[in-house]
């Protein structure tokens, strides 16, 4: 992954990868060319991870009409047609789990189990955020898109103090999945309306793509694609 841009109350996002779907090839179902079938490690959660799925999909391809059901207790099926602008990492975004966290800084250690952790205070997390949305928003010469995010009454307050303390300061607010960097944008002036605009050198698809990962959170369980049919591609 490449290292993070710092840049002024902006980021530019990455993506993070999660898991590698365990896969077997399938016949499209009747009426769609594509089909994705999902099992939960926990099955009672089955509904709650195919919802975030789902959340993700809609991200990338807002105008994907999805059909889902249940053929079990611990599966789902999720089935579309193939849309003209697919991206192979959406297989592997579906299942990706983790903590999203808001730290102060971008100071990490290395732990007893010898994996480099961030050891930064927390500012933010999933629980902390109402809603992250994809919106366009004009500067001197074009409309451009930035990723929206609306925080709840606590994430507001924490965040308010946060960047307090450190707008216009050299620290940056390191965002985190899990372990990884994703970007580290410094604070130009306090925050404390709870109304964050995180701006870069964002496409419609990088800015789905991130605001997905904040809105949608963490899976609820592990989620494993056993097996799929994208179109005329089978893996």
């Amino acid at each position: 992954m490449k290292a993070p841009k710092i840049i002024t109350i902006c980021m530019a996002a990455a993506l993070l990868s999660g898991c590698s779907p365990d896969v077997l090839p399938s016949e499209p179902p009747k009426g769609y060319n594509s089909s994705i079938t999902l099992q939960a490690e926990v099955g009672t959660l089955i509904t709650d991870c195919t919802q975030v799925a789902e959340m993700r999909l809609k991200y990338e391809y807002p105008e994907l009409e999805l059909n889902i059901s249940y053929p079990d207790a611990e599966t789902s099926v999720i089935e579309f047609d193939r849309p003209e602008n697919w991206n192979e990492s959406t297989l592997e975004n579906l299942c990706r789990n983790g903590e999203l966290t808001f730290r102060k800084g971008t100071d990490t250690e290395v732990n007893s189990e010898g994996q480099t952790v961030p050891t930064g205070e927390i500012v933010l997390q999933s629980t902390d955020i109402d809603k992250a949305q994809t919106v366009q928003m004009p500067n001197e010469y074009e409309l451009t898109y930035v990723v929206s995010i609306k925080l709840f009454d606590s994430g507001r307050t924490k965040f308010a103090a946060a960047t307090e303390e450190l707008a216009g300061t050299s620290t940056p607010i390191g965002i985190w999945y899990d372990d990884e960097l994703i970007s580290a944008p410094t604070v130009a002036a306090p925050i404390t309306d709870g109304e964050v605009v995180i701006s870069g050198n964002f496409t419609l698809e990088s800015a789905n793509e991130l605001s997905a990962a904040i809105d949608s959170g963490a899976l609820p369980c592990g989620l494993t694609i056993t097996d799929f049919k994208i179109g005329d591609d089978s893996k």
